[in-house]
Order: C-alpha cells, then structure tokens, then sequence
C-alpha cells in the first residue's frame, strides 16, 4: 500500500509476539526438624504432663510443705531443662528468619519457662507457712497426731501455742466421746500441765477432764462396776478445779457407788471390804440419803468383820466391837458386841520343866491367877489370896488353861499339893521393882497366852 503521509501507518500484516521475563527469586529454605513447631495437640500434652507431674510429686510426699519444696525445685529444674532445649533449638533454626511460626514459638516457650520460674519461687516463698494450713485442715479432719506435728514443725510450742493446746481439747473430748476416758484425761492434763499460757484452753481442759472423770464412773455405774465407778467419782472430787457445785454432784453419784459397793460385798460375805465401803460413806458424805440407809448394814458389816479378826490377829477386833458398842447400840449386832466386849475369857500357858507326878505323891499340881502379888510380901497374905484364885491344873505336857477368867490383870504363880494338905507354891518377880514377871493382861474378846515358861515347878 502507498505512503499517506507522516501520519500514516501501514497495517501489520503478520501478528507481533510481546514477551516480559520478571526477576528471579532464590528458593524457600527448609527448617530443620528440631526447630520446627509442635503440633497444638503435643503441646498441649506437654503442658498437661508437666502440670501433673508436679501435682503427682506434691502429693506423694505427704507433708505439704515438703511437698512444695520438692515440687518448687521440680518446676526450677523444668524451667532450666527447658531453657536449655529453646537454646538448642534456637542455635538449629527455631528463631531463623526463615522459621515463619519463630515468635509463636518463642513467645510460648518463655511464657512455659517464665510460669515455672514464678511458680517454683511461690512455692519457696510459700514453703514456710504450708505447716500451718496443712495443721489447720488435719485438725478439721480430726486427725489429731498429725495436726499436732505439723503445729510443731510450724515453729508452735507450749507453754503458749493457743493452736496445740486446743487440739490437744479437741481429741481429749473426740475420746471422751467414743468412751475413752483414760485416754482423754491424758490430753486433757497435757493441757493443763504444760500450756499455762494458754489460759482459756486450760480452763476448757479442767472442765472436760472433770466431765471425762464424771461420765467414766457413771459408765462404770451402770457396768455395776461399782468400785471402779467409786475410784472415777473420786479423783474428779480430788481435782482442784471441781467447783462447789461440781464438788455436790459428784459426791452424791459417789456416795451411791460406794453404798453399792458395800451392799455387794456384804451380800458375798467380804465383811472386811463392805465395813470400809459403809465407812466411807459415813464420814465423807454424812449428808447424803446412803448414810441413813446403811446403818444396820454397817453394823452387820461390822460384826462380820470383827469376827473374822478374833479368829485371825484378834486385837484389831476390839477397836471394831467397841465401834459397834457405842454407835451401832440401837442394833442387833451392837448390842452382841457389847455382850462379847464383857464376857471373860481363856488364859492358856505351858511349863517348859519337868512336872511334879502323882505318883511322887503330889495331889494337885496346879497354876493359880493372883493379884497384887510383890516379892516381899509375907507367906500368909499370899496363901490367904491363893485360897481364893481361880486355879487350873498343869498336865503332864506342861499345859495348863484358866476358862472363864474376868477381865483385869493377873500375876502367875504355880505349886504342889501333898496328900497331906501342905501346899508349896512361888512366883518369880523382878530384883529391882520386886513385881512379878509372869503377868496376865486378860481383856476383851481376846484369849491370853503366856507362852513357853521356861521355869521348874518347886516341890519344896
């Protein structure tokens, strides 16, 4: 086609091929596999172990302030561990620029570290008051032994600690409760005896020691273990702290455990045991209805007693009969006391010496009961006074016994009758009073021995 001008542009006839080259970029690096993040769901694991790790390593070590110990350098020891593995990590590509999740990971590590280095000084700083709390949760379980350990690691000690001397309270009244009674009055003056400071606790202790002592003899009561229940009632009433009132109810619960006591043994013949029952009562609770109802009782008592004595160390019966003489007269048993009191009784003896026979022609050979009898005294007056003694044959044993002999004290003399009347008799006295040696003390209840006498009877 012709030239039209400069404006002029001739058609293409063929199609123009346009092509653009951009400029290269270097290929993505790949993060090692060390470096690389952990799935959300391992991550999550992981938290999770360490938390229950920790929980796992608290409470297996049973106190808990140890337990915070050992879990506070547990989560020390973590966090460096941890530490340790981002710094590896870091050096093997976790914070390449590369690493597209680096600050995720990062961020994440540190927050786990950071909470391991915060938790473990917690519980450091905690460490010292956990016995406390850990004392105050045992003492609300009533785990008493426990509590007080825990107290007294947390630095509590008597005479003052308010905290150990209300458990100590607490588990005296848990075991009066259940019945426990010895045991209770233990830690009741644990209290007592050892917390002086703790003024309100030790008063609270002498109230449930004196009510612990009350309800063991009351528990003994009804056991009808009636002198035990004496024995409870007792030393309440012994205790300082019992009150006027304290003093009045108690008192009459033991008036009646000792009434009681006595009634059964006299029922089982113990004489001895149920007389010291009645006594009891008669003269520490002269008051009480027991004291009135026991008077012909305690007089048979009484007797029993007293009879068992004469039979075994008799002097210590004749305080008994004169006891029921003179306070038990309006009675049976008093007044066979007073009769026995009066009535005479036996002197026994035995001549060690040979004894003059009938067949050397001696008709009597015999001991004599005198009185007044001294050593200068003339052959007449002692022959006038032997006509009317009470005399008693001497056997050939060397045995003699005077029956029937009134009370009052006798001298021994002894001697011969011939045949033919005359009479040989003597007595042996001492050189510088001149008063006889072989003296009777004939008194109540209780027959008089003279023993072995280690004299010969003279013939002339």
């Amino acid at each position: 086609m012709p030239y039209q001008g400069s404006n002029y542009y001739p058609p293409l006839e063929q199609p123009v091929f346009y092509a653009t080259q951009q400029a290269s970029t270097p290929a993505q690096k790949q993060v090692p596999g060390i470096a690389r993040p952990l799935p959300i769901w391992a991550f999550v694991i992981g938290i999770l172990v360490i938390i229950i790790g920790l929980v796992i390593v608290f409470l297996t070590t049973g106190d808990w302030a140890d337990g915070d110990l050992t879990t506070s350098f547990v989560a020390l020891g973590l966090a460096g561990f941890l530490a340790i593995v981002l710094g590896i990590r870091a050096v093997f590509g976790l914070a390449s620029p590369y690493n597209p999740m680096r600050l995720r990971q990062l961020v994440s590590s540190v927050m786990v570290i950071l909470i391991l280095c915060v938790s473990s000084g917690s519980g450091l700083i905690a460490h010292s008051s956990l016995h406390d709390v850990q004392a105050h949760y045992l003492e609300g379980q009533q785990q008493w032994a426990q509590a007080l350990q825990e107290y007294q690691l947390n630095g509590d000690k008597a005479p003052s600690s308010l905290d150990l001397a209300r458990t100590y309270d607490e588990w005296g009244e848990d075991l009066s409760q259940q019945g426990k009674y010895e045991s209770a009055s233990n830690k009741f003056d644990t209290v007592i005896n050892q917390f002086t400071n703790a003024t309100n606790e030790v008063m609270r202790a002498q109230t449930d020691e004196v009510n612990s002592y009350m309800n063991w003899g009351k528990q003994a009561f009804q056991q009808r273990r009636y002198a035990d229940a004496s024995d409870h009632f007792d030393m309440a009433l012994s205790l300082s702290y019992c009150t006027s009132d304290c003093q009045k109810q108690i008192s009459q619960l033991d008036a009646t455990a000792y009434y009681n006591t006595a009634e059964a043994s006299l029922k089982q013949s113990n004489y001895a045991d149920a007389a010291t029952a009645f006594g009891v009562v008669q003269t520490r609770f002269p008051q009480s209805k027991e004291a009135d109802l026991q008077h012909v009782d305690m007089s048979k008592a009484l007797l029993g007693q007293g009879k068992e004595n004469i039979v075994g160390t008799c002097a210590t019966a004749v305080p008994i009969y004169q006891q029921l003489a003179k306070d038990f007269s309006d009675t049976a048993a008093g007044q066979e006391a007073k009769t026995a009191l009066n009535a005479p009784q036996t002197v026994t003896g035995h001549f060690e010496g040979p004894i003059p026979q009938a067949s050397d022609g001696y008709v009597e050979v015999n001991a004599a009961l005198m009185q007044n009898l001294v050593g200068t005294m003339g052959q007449a007056a002692f022959y006038q006074q032997l006509a009317t003694s009470p005399t008693a044959t001497i056997a050939n044993d060397g045995n003699f016994t005077f029956k029937g002999v009134a009370q009052g004290t006798y001298d021994l003399a002894w001697g011969v009758s011939k045949s033919d009347g005359s009479q040989f008799y003597s007595f042996y006295y001492k050189k510088d009073s001149f008063k006889p040696i072989y003296v009777a003390q004939v008194g109540p209840l209780c027959p008089f021995d003279f023993g072995d006498i280690p004299e010969h009877i003279a013939v002339s």
